[in-house]
């Protein structure tokens, strides 16, 4: 299948599929990206203001005008046509552009950054690394707005200015910073039971390291409750006082914990900070993605 190529034209853009020149505007392809970004089509909606009947008329308009679907349903959701995947990454480094003029434009006075930045976090790292740094930082920088996405293993942007992962991404033009070290295991309080329940994540999380470690420390056998994050696991810990897979960070803050199996080693995750490659230049992401790089380099040990 012929790939479709974009170029700017005046204020409209340029499809190209084959020698045929498909003039769309703008505003259209915003919901292809949006879709892409999202996996769906309600959330495309919310992220565009508009709602999911109106997201779908759009595609559907470029897909007849383009003659073949644009998605393909997955059950993670939609899932973009390889066709065009070229568009998506024009249009994509085309609104990353823009966003890097705009901040340097915005905040060409160094000393009062404003503007608003999109995290994709781990909920555990969000919470014991990003959140105790961020009342200075915000009063370092009153016009920052931050909006925190609960992610964890992501290998792509969606729709955050930058994102950090247990996973470094092989795919797309990203920037990938190694920012540290994150140490799991399974803990424990003195009176809780050694009879192999326990508590873990969800069985999508089977197939990483962390899960697989916990699993053969607690006998082969499935946590009995399982949970969305390992924050999460934490307050089950404390209410169920059963043992559980937390990160070494968030085991200290309770005294009362020890290591379930005293011998075991932490499992190391490293951690990945990503961006966009156009966003190299963007003075506000790079704020941010420093501050956050220093929130790992305060601790001696995660």
């Amino acid at each position: 299948m012929k790939k479709l190529k974009a170029v700017p034209k005046d204020n409209s853009t340029v499809l190209r599929l084959g020698g045929r020149e498909i003039v769309k505007n703008w505003d259209d392809l915003r919901y292809l990206v949006a879709v892409h970004k999202t996996g769906s089509m309600s959330a495309a909606a919310r992220l565009l203001d508009t709602n999911p009947a109106t997201v779908s008329r759009r595609l559907a308009r470029l897909s007849e005008t383009l003659g073949f679907d644009l998605f393909l349903k997955t059950p993670q959701g939609w899932a973009a046509n390889e066709a065009i995947g070229d568009l998506i990454e024009c249009i994509t480094a085309f609104e990353n552009e823009i966003e890097s003029y705009l901040n340097a434009r915005d905040n060409s006075d160094a000393s009062a950054m404003r503007g608003r930045i999109n995290i994709g976090c781990p909920p555990s790292i969000a919470s014991y690394v990003m959140y105790p740094g961020l009342k200075d930082f915000i009063a370092e920088n009153p016009g920052l707005e931050i909006t925190f996405t609960s992610q964890f293993y992501q290998d792509a942007l969606g729709d955050n200015d930058l994102f950090v992962s247990a996973t470094r991404p092989q795919q797309g033009r990203l920037v990938v910073r190694f920012v540290g070290k994150y140490a799991t295991n399974v803990y424990a309080y003195p009176d809780s039971p050694r009879d192999g329940a326990w508590v873990g994540l969800h069985a999508r999380h089977d197939r990483f390291p962390p899960s697989q470690q916990a699993r053969s420390i607690m006998g082969g056998g499935d946590p009995i409750i399982r949970v969305e994050t390992l924050h999460e696991v934490v307050n089950t810990v404390r209410a169920t006082r059963l043992p559980g897979l937390m990160p070494r960070i968030g085991a200290k803050e309770d005294p009362a914990l020890r290591l379930y199996d005293p011998d075991s080693r932490p499992m190391q995750t490293p951690l990945y900070l990503c961006f966009h490659e156009t966003r190299r230049k963007d003075p506000l992401l790079q704020l941010v993605a420093d501050w956050i790089a220093s929130r790992f380099n305060s601790f001696a040990e995660l």
